[in-house]
């Protein structure tokens, strides 16, 4: 079944080339013609979101968004860094312009739907779980203190790059198997050694609450090793 993207705006670049571009790649395009961030209604759980940016005083819709929910934006604005600071905080997955190449958009897309399902589906539980990770020639045991059947936070001071592929090994408590999988790291959250602090994922330069680390998701896990996991995970309600 296609993903659904739910476009909001009104220029043509938007509603109509930028649509095809979509729907050539496989993608489900709603349009919303709206004038404004502020007149776009709420999509659906299963909908990615697209906003439309003409103008800069748009950008104080965002302030009123209280769920961190995946989106992006499509504009022709040069936004500061301050401004992208402030939409990620508020579930900014990336930003797409009327000349951003095709690999680029459908990258960004892909983050934001597998980041907008993984939000929405899953269960996960705090845990305490050794875990392994391979990277090339490099091996680090470690500890993830977040699970769920798709994937884990690791805690470590030295997570690896934004997508980069590694593999994992780890067992889970009460279940008596090993599990291996390849993962790719959604995020990570770096300690700042030049100003001794936990970074925060969007911004290098603000303190985050967090145990420094990454989070990944599973690559290649089997059907019934995720069942196993969310089992686990769902009995520790």
């Amino acid at each position: 079944m296609a993903h659904r993207v739910r476009l909001q705006g009104s220029s043509r670049a938007f509603t109509a080339a930028f649509r095809r571009e979509l729907e050539n790649a496989g993608l489900e395009a709603v349009v919303e013609a709206v004038e404004s961030v502020t007149g776009a209604r709420r999509a659906t759980a299963k909908d990615l979101l697209i906003y439309e940016i003409k103008k800069k005083a748009e950008l104080q819709a965002f302030s009123r968004k209280r769920s961190v929910r995946p989106f992006l934006v499509f504009t022709k604005l040069e936004l500061r860094h301050d401004e992208i600071s402030f939409l990620k905080e508020k579930g900014l997955m990336g930003v797409i312009r009327p000349d951003t190449s095709p690999e680029d958009i459908f990258f960004h897309v892909n983050k934001a739907i597998f980041c907008n399902r993984m939000i929405k589906r899953n269960a996960r539980a705090p845990v305490n779980m050794p875990v392994e990770i391979i990277a090339g020639q490099k091996k680090i045991s470690t500890v993830s203190s977040l699970l769920s059947r798709d994937g884990m936070f690791i805690v470590t001071l030295n997570p690896l790059p934004l997508n980069c592929v590694c593999e994992l090994a780890f067992k889970v408590p009460g279940i008596g198997k090993d599990f291996r999988t390849g993962a790719r790291v959604l995020y990570n959250v770096p300690v700042n050694r030049d100003l001794n602090i936990i970074s925060s994922p969007q911004d290098p330069f603000k303190r985050f609450i967090s145990h420094p680390g990454m989070a990944v998701f599973f690559l290649d896990l089997p059907a019934q090793d995720r069942e196993l996991i969310d089992r686990y995970v769902k009995s520790l309600d």
